[in-house]
């Protein structure tokens, strides 16, 4: 910016310099946008680094645990673990395949304790959720189980939390 005056031996409204030295004259619009620009990448690289430490930080909590054995998950039926302070169902669906769900019911934080045919009971209230998927099959539950990976190594399962 410059700074306008009335010198006594100037014409009134001269533009004269500061006297730090600094060029303050004004800039053309154009070279104020494109240091707005320069400023909204390097915040936006900012942001995108802070978000990077974070989904890094995720991956570190979402860790591979082991469950148990494979053998002890019947098919067609479950198998309750705490692992990590969480109560997790592994379930077999079909054999081969297994999936696992948080164990908690989404309506009011029981544990779900039973399995009646292709579903798992909260035995508190009656709500029902799919083996498969983990959808809730009947109320009063208001949505599914959380859903957990399941990797089968060499016969021992692991559960990425």
């Amino acid at each position: 910016m410059t700074e306008t005056t009335c010198a006594p031996d100037t014409e009134c409204g001269a533009k004269l310099p500061m006297r730090d030295g600094f060029d303050r004259s004004p800039k053309s619009l154009d070279s104020a946008l494109n240091r707005r620009q320069v400023f909204k990448v390097a915040a936006g690289a900012l942001a995108f680094l802070g978000i990077s430490s974070l989904a890094d930080q995720a991956l570190a909590a979402t860790a591979s645990v082991k469950a148990g054995k494979a053998t002890d998950v019947p098919v067609k039926g479950a198998k309750a673990y705490t692992l990590k302070g969480q109560y997790v169902l592994v379930t077999q669906p079909t054999k081969g395949v297994f999936k696992a769900f948080s164990g908690i019911c989404s309506h009011q934080g029981a544990q779900i304790a039973g399995i009646q045919g292709t579903n798992l009971v909260c035995t508190v209230h009656g709500a029902t959720f799919s083996t498969s998927t983990g959808a809730v099959t009947g109320g009063p539950a208001p949505t599914g189980l959380q859903k957990f990976t399941v990797t089968n190594k060499a016969g021992t399962l692991y559960i990425n939390l």
